[in-house]
């Protein structure tokens, strides 16, 4: 994994696990060696300054002055003076010069958040700047040149602010000489599980969620992002009826919505045709491949998912049960009962390899592996002499001593002769494949 990724990581209090995430974050160690300004653009609370200051991180100015401002929260009397200074004597209360937040950031990187609140008169001004061109402090008489690499950030659309008069043209062209769209939480389930788990876990060690808790984290809008489920979580541990054990949709007390009502109705009792297969590998994908998640997640119990699943496995015809989809293979798991090697943050381990995939794996150990950290399985991959160590991220753990591990980028070779293995699994139950590539 990319360095960027690592310092996104849940070591660094960020969890990047879904791949619309991680593409942002390529696209953003990509573009911090360059100078070009760069516009991030999301939804409250998606972590739009964590991106900017992992951009800074990596960038050719990381060792410079970072400085940020949220251009929303200054009174608009005192953006100017914040922005590019003032001379003693500019104005009342003026008692000495000060210099502005371009002359703080000289050599490094100035974060703007919430561009789009700036009123027309600064815009004019700081498109001067962002063109090399020096500026006067408030009050002053010498010009102030300054070196400084412009992030800025905002929940709005600007090209509608663009159209409506309110946010100049040429400023925005400047500003999104690089532009990053930040997709909210909805959107991303695996980020979200991941999230809970881990603020649940900073609260509360030894809680967990309930079935129905899962199904309503998965169903909910989550409108604030990021902010409102740490916040969501936090207040659910605090009044939790069950305190230290289990939190309940009842105890995160999150509004009802079509969607969550939905979700908690699905019996997945209308037959097994190709609708509820389709269901069955959505909610799958959404929780990485943990059967167990996912039953909670459709309402169901673990062996009522697995039962099905050996349904549509053993039931089949000459034609076939079904055709599982690239996306659907990367998640299909196959049995195991392997010893493997473990190598963790502690050091190293023996388990057992419970199933496997393209995308993750299922191991049981003794060992206590903690929630997000990385581990290597040390294994002899199936139907091969090869030897290898698939590198991965702790993304589960139950009582029994069972873990859930997501993949990283495996070895070309390794992922190879594993989807040559896991075809032949799929054959063997029936399942028709597409063809990759």
């Amino acid at each position: 994994m990319n360095n960027l990724l690592k310092d996104s990581g849940t070591q660094s209090g960020h969890i990047v696990r879904s791949e619309a995430l991680r593409r942002i974050f390529n696209l953003a160690e990509q573009v911090a060696k360059h100078p070009a300004a760069v516009l991030i653009v999301g939804e409250t609370g998606t972590g739009k300054e964590m991106l900017a200051r992992c951009i800074h991180r990596h960038s050719l100015r990381c060792h410079k002055p970072w400085v940020d401002v949220n251009c929303a929260a200054l009174p608009e009397h005192l953006v100017e003076s914040e922005l590019f200074g003032y001379e003693k004597g500019a104005f009342s209360g003026a008692d000495t010069h000060k210099p502005g937040l371009f002359e703080l950031a000289d050599g490094g990187t100035l974060f703007l958040d919430e561009i789009g609140d700036l009123e027309p008169k600064v815009q004019v001004k700081l498109l001067r700047v962002l063109d090399g061109v020096p500026y006067f402090r408030l009050g002053g008489t010498k010009k102030v040149t300054v070196d400084v690499r412009i992030v800025a950030a905002t929940n709005q659309e600007l090209e509608s602010l663009v159209a409506a008069g309110k946010f100049r043209r040429d400023l925005y062209h400047r500003l999104a000489q690089f532009r990053l769209d930040v997709p909210p939480l909805r959107e991303r389930h695996e980020d979200l599980l991941a999230i809970a788990e881990q603020v649940l876990h900073e609260h509360s060690p030894e809680s967990h969620f309930s079935g129905d808790a899962i199904a309503a984290l998965l169903a909910y809008e989550w409108p604030g992002n990021v902010r409102e489920l740490r916040n969501s979580i936090f207040k659910a541990v605090m009044l939790a009826k069950n305190a230290h054990c289990e939190i309940t949709a009842a105890d995160l007390r999150l509004p009802e919505t079509k969607t969550s009502t939905a979700a908690s109705e699905i019996t997945l009792t209308d037959g097994y045709d190709n609708f509820e297969r389709q269901r069955i590998f959505d909610t799958l994908e959404k929780c990485g491949g943990n059967q167990g998640k996912a039953a909670l997640a459709l309402g169901i119990s673990r062996r009522t998912l697995l039962r099905k699943l050996k349904v549509y496995r053993e039931g089949r015809t000459e034609a076939g049960v079904g055709t599982l989809c690239l996306e659907q293979q990367r998640y299909y798991r196959a049995k195991l009962r392997t010893r493997i090697g473990l190598v963790h943050e502690n050091g190293l381990a023996e388990g057992t390899l419970l199933n496997l995939s393209l995308g993750g794996a299922a191991i049981s150990t003794e060992t206590a592996l903690k929630f997000g950290s990385s581990v290597k399985i040390r294994l002899q991959l199936p139907k091969s002499e090869r030897q290898t160590e698939l590198c991965g991220t702790v993304a589960w753990s139950n009582y029994e001593g069972d873990h859930g591990i997501q993949f990283r980028e495996l070895q070309t070779q390794d992922r190879a002769l594993l989807e040559r293995w896991l075809h032949e699994e799929m054959k063997k139950e029936g399942w028709h494949t597409e063809c990759v590539g």
